[in-house]
This record gives structure tokens, C-alpha cells and sequence, in this order.
């Protein structure tokens, strides 16, 4: 069972495992730990074991807990406000199960034990699709183009503190700004949205301030990295390339030394923790990645360009079962678990990608838990919190290293 709090952003959810009651069981909010129905924002009375629940309270722009609001806090997972509980009905006032939202800012170590001899194509990891459109922060925004550009509603700290692992970069170049470093931008395709080097100092910061490992997918080149003739800029790339090893150089996992080459699943999970290299670049380049062999290769996307939540799952459930390919130069994949919008919806503002996500995030988790469970590598989503992936790919990397 699922439940989501309010229409506005963001969209939490949380699932609460429902056992079998002589009763009829009910779910219900909470602002703490649920103890007795009394204390229950609202309830439900609950129709069927699976189901979603959309409740008209807001999450809020909600602060990190434990610390890990400006910078390091404490390990562990910590709940936020929303709470979910369920079980008898509410004249019993007895709660069988609860949940909450959560911060999950050191799962990998936490986990360690479980996780930590898995191959990095074994692990299940919680991404974030286009992870820098989360706001704006130029000269020109609006609401229309906002519904149509922003993909996350929560910063690269943030996204990180909850348990995101994948981050998926799209960097647009701009050489009329006169700072070198100012010139690489974070785009939603041709759009700017975010200057790219503060994002990388939130990066560096979390990997400074934690034992986690982080994997940074520069998937898409829309603006100034090449010639129209379609030959790469060397220099733009250069460029770049410096930047990241400026900011990042410490933490970067460099593939020469720690791949394992084509048609295998990587790196274990220790072997980079050993090595204290835990950020890994993933480059959509190939002739730059054969330049720079510190780069780790190109990351197979598998991206149904449908709006279509139905066409999108039907293309996850064939694809995700047969990758990676045998001959795949990189040990991951990602599954784009979002839909795309037609030139149509956008010019006739048709929805918003909040909505799209909304309609994908309800059934994703499911999909995750079941269909996905033994396949699945990389999932990423828009609007992050309105699915359990993190939860359950903690669960499920779990369950995998507990089978070596």
C-alpha cells in the first residue's frame, strides 16, 4: 500500500506492508512515530492489499534531519515528518506496521557487510534523472517552462542525503561568459538551468563528509561540445574533463586502474572503498573516453521516448531483462523510468513533467519489487520522492549480496 501526501511538490511515498487482520484494517498519516489511531493526521480504511491513497496534506519544504541539513550528520537513516501506519481498525487502536520518509545519507556503509562484495552491475541503485534540473537559477524562468524543464524538486545535497547514488548530468557549454568555469552549465536539453561547478562542490562535499560511492553520468552534450559536423570540441571537452578533476580529483575511480573491461560487471563494491576512489565518471563520448582512459565508458540508457506509461513499462519489462549486452563496454545500465513529452505537449501544455512522473512514480516501486527485482541495475526517475526506489534498493542489493 502506498501513500502520498498532498498534490504539491514534493510527493512522497511510502510503502506499509499490510498483513492479514480479522478486521478491517486501515492506513493512516502521522507527524511522529505512529503509536495509536488517536494521534492520526487522517485514515483510510484499506479496500485491497495494493493500492495508493492520495491524502490533501502537503509535505512542505522540509529540512534534513539529523544534521545533514548544511553538512554532515549523523549515520544512519532518519526519519522526516510523514509517517505511515496501519493495521486494525481504528476502535482496536492497534498499529501493526508502520513506515516514514526518510534521509538514507550513508546506506552503502551502513549496509556494508551485505553489499559490499557485490559488483557495481549487481548493485541496485536509486538514480536521479536529470539530477541538476531541480531548479533554476538564471536570468529567465516561468512557471510554463518550469513544468516542462525541471525534472527533481531537490537539490544535489539534498538528492544525495536521501539515498540517491546515480546522478544524471546533461552540460550544455557557453563560451560568452567570461569565467572558463562559468561557461559549463547543467541543461535540460537547450535549456540552462543551473551553473555546473556548485554542483560539483556539493559532490565533493558529500563524498568528503561520508564512506559513500557515487556514480556521475555526464549522458548528454546539447549545447557547445561539438562542430556541426558533429566532431567533438577538444578544448570544450578539455575543459570540462579539468573542471571535474579540479573539484572531484580526490574521489575519481579511474577506469584504467579499477574497470574490468568490456562484457563484465565492474568493480566490487569494496575494491573501490579500499581504494578510497568512490566517485566513478561515466562519459557518452567514446573518442573522448579513448583519449582519457581514467573516464569510465559510455552508459547504456535504456529510454523508451514514449509518453506513454504504458508503452514505458512495457519497453522496461524487455529491456531490463536482456542488459546488459554481452559485449557492453560499461558494467551498468540505467532504465530512464520517465516519460517523455511530444513537441505538442509542450507547445499545447499538455500536463507538466511533475505530472507525467506522478503517473510513472505509482507504479515504478511495484514494477521495481517484482518484474525488475532480479535485473534491475540503475533506476532513474524524475520527482524522486514520489516512489520507494531508494528503500528498496537498499532491500534488494541486500537480497543480492546475500546470495554470494
Amino acid at each position: 500500500m502506498q501513500i502520498t501526501t498532498g498534490r504539491l511538490n514534493p510527493l512522497p511515498c511510502m510503502l506499509v506492508t499490510i498483513a492479514r487482520v480479522y478486521r478491517k484494517p486501515h492506513i493512516g498519516l502521522f507527524d511522529h512515530q505512529p503509536g495509536t489511531w488517536n494521534d492520526a493526521l487522517v485514515f483510510y480504511p484499506i479496500e485491497s492489499p495494493q493500492g495508493r491513497i492520495v491524502t490533501k496534506t502537503s509535505l512542505g519544504a522540509s529540512t534534513l534531519p539529523a544534521g545533514w541539513n548544511t553538512g554532515a550528520g549523523a549515520k544512519g537513516p532518519h526519519c522526516l515528518w510523514p509517517w505511515v501506519g496501519a493495521g486494525h481498525s481504528k476502535e482496536n487502536a492497534e498499529i501493526k506496521t508502520y513506515n516514514c520518509l526518510k534521509i538514507q545519507p550513508t546506506w552503502m556503509e551502513d549496509n556494508a557487510a551485505k553489499i559490499n562484495k557485490l559488483r557495481i552491475g549487481h548493485l541496485v541503485l536509486p538514480g536521479a534523472h536529470n539530477a541538476g534540473a531541480w531548479s533554476f537559477d538564471t536570468e529567465i524562468s516561468s512557471v510554463t517552462r518550469d513544468n516542462f524543464v525541471l525534472c527533481q524538486d531537490r537539490s544535489i545535497w539534498a538528492q544525495l542525503v536521501h539515498g540517491i547514488r546515480y546522478l544524471d548530468f546533461r552540460i550544455g557549454y557557453y563560451e560568452f561568459y567570461t569565467d572558463k568555469d562559468e561557461r559549463y552549465w547543467l541543461n535540460h536539453n537547450l535549456i540552462r538551468v543551473r551553473p555546473l561547478a556548485p554542483l560539483l562542490k556539493e559532490i565533493r562535499a558529500f563524498l568528503d563528509a561520508t564512506n559513500e560511492v557515487v556514480f556521475l553520468d555526464a549522458h548528454h552534450f546539447p549545447v557547445g561540445f561539438y562542430e556541426q559536423d558533429g566532431s567533438p570540441i577538444r578544448s570544450v571537452h578539455a575543459g570540462l574533463l579539468d573542471l571535474v578533476k579540479r573539484e572531484l580529483g580526490p574521489h575519481l575511480a579511474h577506469a584504467q586502474q579499477l574497470g574490468t573491461g568490456p562484457g563484465t560487471r565492474g568493480p566490487t563494491l569494496q575494491s573501490l572503498i579500499n581504494a578510497n576512489k568512490r566517485l566513478l565518471f561515466s562519459y557518452v563520448d567514446h573518442a573522448v573516453v579513448t583519449e582519457n582512459r581514467w573516464l569510465w565508458p559510455i552508459l547504456p540508457h535504456l529510454w523508451a521516448n514514449t509518453n506513454s506509461p504504458t508503452l514505458l513499462f512495457e519497453y522496461l519489462d524487455d529491456a531490463i531483462p536482456s542488459s546488459p549486452q554481452p559485449h557492453a563496454l560499461s558494467p551498468l545500465f540505467s532504465a530512464m523510468a520517465q516519460t517523455t513529452p511530444t513537441v505538442l505537449d509542450i507547445l499545447l501544455l499538455r500536463g507538466s513533467l511533475r505530472a507525467n512522473a506522478e503517473a510513472v512514480n505509482k507504479v515504478v516501486t511495484s514494477r521495481l519489487n517484482n518484474q525488475w527485482r532480479r535485473h534491475a541495475n540503475i533506476i532513474s526517475t524524475d520527482f524522486f520522492l514520489g516512489n520507494d526506489v531508494i528503500d528498496l534498493s537498499i532491500a534488494l542489493s541486500s537480497e543480492r549480496g546475500a546470495r554470494l
